[in-house]
């Protein structure tokens, strides 16, 4: 959790998109009780969801994410659904506009991502 340790000064808000699958009780077993992140927004459709639906959940979570961090918190993104969703919110968020900190469900538990830098595309 290198992440969390770099921004001690106040707690990373989390922002938790449940598609299709629950994952709220593992985040909040794993990133609240154990790493002291703070649940900001939760956006839930416990079904599956049309491509049509994709554009507006997508701004629901980019304004949760602009939200968290209009006082420059750390925003830790948990999403469970569709891939098309989350290349949306990517094209929404981009490269640097705000800390984000993208979490993967790995080997049982969460695991934060590299975040990309634009070192990357060259």
């Amino acid at each position: 959790m290198e992440i969390w340790e770099k921004n001690k000064s106040s707690k990373p808000k989390i922002v938790v998109l449940e598609i299709g699958r629950p994952v709220l009780d593992a985040v909040k077993a794993q990133l609240i009780e154990s790493y002291g992140g703070e649940l900001f927004e939760v956006i839930q459709e416990h079904r599956a969801i049309s491509e049509l639906e994709i554009p507006e959940i997508a701004k629901k979570a980019y304004n949760a994410i602009r939200r968290a961090s209009a006082d420059g918190s750390e925003v830790w993104l948990v999403l469970s659904g569709p891939l098309g969703l989350a290349f949306t919110l990517g094209q929404l968020v981009g490269i640097g506009h705000f800390r984000v900190v993208c979490y993967q469900f790995s080997g049982g538990v969460y695991r934060p991502i590299p975040p990309p830098t634009r070192s990357l595309l060259f």
